[in-house]
């Protein structure tokens, strides 16, 4: 609440919230202790609501604004290893969802993202959390499996994302709202 009252007045508005934060562990569910349930709960779903509710009385007050929440492929197809993560990211979907048609007569669009198998340090961590849960030797046999699940044949790469975000904070995206956009390269189809 406080970064938001400081950015309005460093800033005056707010025209653009970007919810990015995102936080992941890996075990099978019946090994998850309460604390990681928690935690991937609290940052992935929670702190989604929680930038939301500070930003949007401004946006409504404007009458105008782009929300756009960072989900995953996960959280349209529960992925095993990660029922608190699929669990936290089926959240924002429905967040997204919910949002999205409670602020739409403001003029505010509210959409998400829901990334792949994406090259990044966090899927570092996780191929070698995920060999090790797995029993397979090199970590980078995990990877491999992912690029083979993915008809177009290759990671996501951060770029990927990032261009489907700015288009859905670009006027092209006006009359889109409440939307969970795949960028799978396949993986998921719906």
């Amino acid at each position: 609440e406080e970064v938001v009252k400081n950015i309005i007045e460093d800033f005056k508005v707010i025209d653009i919230l970007i919810n990015n934060a995102g936080v992941s562990t890996m075990n099978y569910f019946w090994e998850l202790k309460e604390e990681e349930w928690d935690f991937n709960m609290n940052v992935n779903a929670k702190g989604v609501w929680l930038v939301s509710k500070y930003v949007a009385p401004h946006m409504i007050k404007r009458r105008k604004g782009k929300i756009v929440n960072t989900a995953s492929m996960a959280g349209k197809i529960g992925a095993d290893l990660l029922a608190h993560y699929s669990a936290s990211k089926f959240a924002v979907v429905g967040f997204t969802q919910a949002a999205a048609k409670e602020l739409a007569p403001y003029g505010i669009n509210v959409n998400s993202v829901c990334p792949g198998f994406v090259k990044t340090s966090m899927q570092d961590r996780e191929i070698v959390w995920e060999a090790k849960l797995r029993g397979v030797d090199d970590p980078e046999e995990i990877r491999r499996g992912y690029i083979k699940q993915t008809p177009l044949g290759r990671l996501c790469y951060p770029e990927d994302v990032a261009k489907v975000v700015l288009f859905l904070a670009s006027e092209d995206a006006n009359f889109m709202t409440g939307q969970a956009i795949n960028v799978t390269g396949g993986v998921c189809m719906h």
